[in-house]
């Protein structure tokens, strides 16, 4: 059975730039001109921001973040406002969700399993939380998720804290959520964990389960 989609690590890049590849890969998914693609990115610092945001969100004015060299982005995703800079594993899948059987909640799932599954090797106990999306290690978030389906494929995805710098997330509410922290897979390990094999672990993990949806359909 051949490959659920294509692989493209886009390095360190600005987020418009990897929105714009999102976008072009989201056209050529819809038209059948493409199985999908999972883009894997770091990005220089930026806010973004889901389509229902709350502007208070935000600690202080835009003007502040832009001086400091933040970009601000509103985006179609959902969720609130959360921040990405490099050291942090962004992932964005562009894919069919009816070639694989997938509703949002099942896809939002198959990526915090995925996400899960990557931790545990790593020695961190993650999980759930009912009331929150993403995933959480106790009550601080390790990795953040906002998903956009458009003409039933996706677009956006997750951000998950491998060595990052935090202190941006201090400027901010993150997802929204008051009197929760924010942490990272270093943090919690207490030593160096390179962000090259955390995404070969974490893309692994979702190509298999897609992998397996798609045998699973092919079996009905």
């Amino acid at each position: 059975m051949s490959h659920p989609c294509d692989v493209v690590n886009l390095g360190v890049t600005r987020y418009g730039d990897a929105l714009r590849r999102q976008e072009l890969a989201h056209a050529d998914v819809v038209a059948g001109k493409s199985s999908g693609i999972i883009f894997c990115v770091e990005h220089e610092p930026v806010l973004t921001l889901g389509k229902n945001s709350d502007a208070g969100n935000l600690l202080f004015p835009r003007e502040f973040y832009l001086k400091s060299g933040v970009e601000i982005f509103e985006t179609e995703r959902g969720g609130q406002v959360t921040a990405h800079m490099p050291g942090q594993l962004v992932v964005y899948p562009v894919i069919d969700m009816a070639g694989f059987g997938l509703t949002v909640r099942e896809y939002v799932s198959l990526l915090e399993d995925a996400v899960i599954k990557t931790l545990d090797g790593y020695g961190i106990r993650a999980h759930r939380d009912a009331e929150h999306p993403g995933v959480w290690v106790g009550h601080e978030k390790i990795c953040a998720l906002g998903v956009r389906v458009k003409s039933r494929v996706t677009m956006h995805g997750l951000a998950l804290n491998i060595h990052n710098d935090l202190s941006l997330f201090g400027k901010i509410i993150p997802c929204g959520i008051k009197f929760r922290g924010v942490t990272s897979m270093e943090r919690l390990a207490g030593r160096k964990i390179p962000l090259s094999d955390v995404q070969g672990n974490l893309v692994g993990h979702i190509v298999e389960s897609l992998s397996s949806r798609r045998r699973d359909m092919s079996c009905t």
